[in-house]
């Protein structure tokens, strides 16, 4: 899902959730930066009323000691980050999940580089699991960023590294349509221009102040 910036990813992402949730789906799992972790708690319970769990060092240290074998097995929405999701890896790979929200998912995008350890591992663990990818910036210095991201989700659109650099690496007006079409089942993206219709987003005026030094 790569909808500019402010048209709603956290809200379509919540929606989906909640439907997972209506069908008794409790699998769940969002992995965030650290710093957005609270606030899609907040979100949940706000916007959603659903219950989630933030684990980290201390939280998942004290479930272990209290004799749950896999923390990340709750009854509620499981929010990690980056960092632990990949320290914590084989817990990961133990749960079947129903679904896995990835938010900034541009920090997976040089996956394909076997360097990327935290991609990688994170990559490996969901394997198995349908997910949701959430980035308004899918693409920022190079094609293949576009490549790692999708095959995140699906090994086989784009086949491996050296295919797809054979095809897509000079672009031809034929190979940019043909990768549009790869693309249309498994992203989307709404600009803003394209949501003017629904979304009355006040105007900003920019105010230009000119400054002049003193001696002092």
């Amino acid at each position: 899902l790569a909808d500019e910036v402010g048209l709603g990813k956290t809200i379509e992402a919540g929606i989906l959730l909640s439907q997972k949730w209506a069908e008794r789906a409790r699998k769940l799992l969002i992995i965030a930066p650290s710093s957005l972790r609270k606030q899609w708690n907040q979100e949940l319970i706000d916007k959603f009323f659903l219950p989630s769990t933030i684990l980290e060092t201390k939280s998942f240290n004290e479930q272990i000691k209290a004799g749950h074998l896999n923390p990340f097995s709750q009854k509620g929405i499981v929010i990690s980050s980056y960092h632990f999701a990949r320290s914590k890896d084989a817990y990961i790979r133990q749960i079947n999940w129903d679904l896995v929200v990835i938010d900034e998912a541009h920090h997976l995008r040089n996956v394909y580089k076997p360097t990327n350890r935290i991609a990688t591992t994170i990559k490996g663990s969901l394997s198995h699991a349908p997910k949701l990818l959430l980035t308004a910036t899918p693409l920022q210095n190079s094609l293949l960023e576009l490549y790692g991201l999708v095959s995140v989700i699906d090994e086989y659109t784009f086949g491996d590294l050296k295919s797809f650099k054979a095809q897509f690496s000079r672009l031809t007006e034929q190979d940019f349509d043909d990768l549009k079409q790869r693309l249309r089942p498994i992203c989307q993206s709404t600009l803003r221009r394209q949501g003017l219709e629904y979304v009355k987003y006040t105007n900003r005026i920019p105010i230009t102040q000119e400054f002049y030094p003193t001696e002092n």
